[in-house]
């Protein structure tokens, strides 16, 4: 399971009674909460509360919902919330409340670890991703409860606590390179594939294979080449080995590049930059390996154009999702 700890700080220009009821009252959340979806009860506890169950639904701009039922473990008024969870999250959440000169502050701690299996396994790649996603959600929080109050917001905050307890923004590293990059590859295969089924005098099967071995024989060598073109797993797993890493140099490189453009600019600029790549490997990469001059033609260039946009999309998509 993924792991995250978060710490999240708002300062609100308000009673601190008024803060504390308005939080307390979860129920009422999607009134003004963006991102709260639903909110249930399952159980009602004691009379204070203690032992209530709340089911939460919550969508933000990412393309995933999660559900997770708390349960409420500690309640001292004006002071601390907390509770247990468990569903799509599991672990515990606190909230901690104090008043001085006016001014409430409120402090979340979030300790959970993801269930789902696609969220366990893209963790290594997207956690930063996943991380600007609960700031993203939590800014919308601070900002609710300022305007559920009519009170200014004067300050809100969210830091992920990253392992030995160092507090850190959320660090960029190569994992999303290497995942646009992946998935870039893929979409210029598929874009490929369907204008070889359109236009293409050959059997998609019959190009794709050939493709496989004009890649494959920059590890193994040209005598991988020449016909019988039958499918052969050791040229498969080099001309993986070779594709893969193209695509992550490619997007790292348009990574570093994209760094200086506006974000609307990403998409145009990755698209540029795919014709560029399509310039790059069939006429100054042929001079080493003359066998790819075979693919200087539309459909390539199209598919270059389709993994620069590609390209250029995610990292849009990355830099929306992680802005501050």
């Amino acid at each position: 399971m993924a792991e995250y700890r978060f710490v999240s700080c708002w300062r609100v220009a308000a009673p601190l009674q008024a803060v504390f009821d308005v939080v307390c009252d979860s129920l009422r959340w999607p009134e003004w909460w963006q991102g709260a979806r639903a909110v249930t009860e399952l159980e009602a506890g004691n009379s204070e509360g203690i032992g209530s169950v709340r089911r939460y639904e919550w969508q933000s701009r990412l393309p995933y919902r999660l559900r997770f039922d708390a349960r409420t473990t500690r309640i001292l008024p004006l002071r601390e919330l907390a509770a247990v969870v468990d569903g799509d999250l599991e672990g515990r959440g606190r909230w901690l409340f104090s008043h001085r000169d006016g001014i409430t502050a409120v402090r979340h701690e979030w300790e959970v670890r993801t269930t789902r299996r696609w969220m366990n396994l893209a963790a290594p790649l997207v956690r930063r991703v996943f991380s600007a996603n609960h700031d993203f959600l939590m800014r919308r929080g601070a900002e609710g409860l300022a305007s559920r109050l009519s009170a200014d917001l004067l300050e809100v905050s969210s830091t992920e606590i990253a392992d030995g307890g160092r507090e850190s923004r959320y660090g960029r590293g190569l994992a999303l390179p290497a995942l646009a990059g992946v998935s870039a590859g893929g979409v210029a295969t598929l874009v490929q594939m369907g204008l070889w089924r359109l236009a293409a005098p050959y059997p998609v099967l019959h190009m794709l294979w050939r493709d496989t071995r004009l890649a494959a024989a920059l590890l193994l060598g040209r005598t991988i080449l020449p016909p019988p073109a039958t499918p052969d797993a050791r040229a498969f797993l080099a001309a993986a080995t070779v594709h893969l890493a193209l695509s992550f140099a490619y997007a790292l490189l348009f990574r570093l590049f994209g760094r200086h453009l506006g974000t609307r600019s990403l998409v145009p600029a990755g698209g540029a930059f795919g014709l560029i790549l399509f310039g790059v490997n069939m006429y100054g990469f042929t001079l080493l390996f003359p066998w790819f001059a075979v693919n200087r033609d539309w459909i390539t260039a199209l598919a270059h154009l389709a993994f620069g946009i590609t390209l250029g999309g995610l990292y849009r998509y990355e830099r929306i999702c992680c802005r501050a």
